[in-house]
């Protein structure tokens, strides 16, 4: 294990709350109509902590050796941020389902959570 491996982890454990907060609540803001939701600021710090999650994730890949195929929680986690990815456009443009796009991106982002958490692709069931 290498000598980063403490700090990657809480780095990434930070920045995946971070942007799962930051979503929920700009995503809930955007669902009622207020304007910041999509302005400047709030997407660089969006962006940011992004950035950061996927740099330390794929970090963490890389020097544990996780495997897709032996790993079944990292490939359902996968999974679920693609969904995640779709939902979110869904949510944040001006398709009629959005409200539906913003739960769906919720769950898929619980589900991905959970399954990093708990490290079973079907949570326990």
């Amino acid at each position: 294990m290498d000598w980063f491996y403490p700090q990657m982890v809480k780095l990434h454990v930070v920045m995946a709350w971070a942007s799962m907060l930051l979503f929920c609540g700009r995503g809930l803001a955007y669902q009622l109509g207020v304007q910041w939701a999509k302005e400047g600021p709030i997407l660089i710090l969006v962006f940011g902590a992004n950035t950061l999650m996927i740099i330390t994730g794929l970090s963490l890949w890389g020097s544990l050796y996780y495997s897709i195929p032996r790993d079944g929680w990292l490939l359902g986690k996968l999974i679920a941020l693609l969904v995640y990815f779709a939902c979110a456009h869904i949510a944040f443009g001006a398709h009629p389902q959005r409200s539906l796009g913003y739960l769906a991106a919720v769950l898929a982002m619980a589900y991905a959570m959970a399954a990093a958490y708990m490290r079973q692709g079907l949570l326990g069931l």
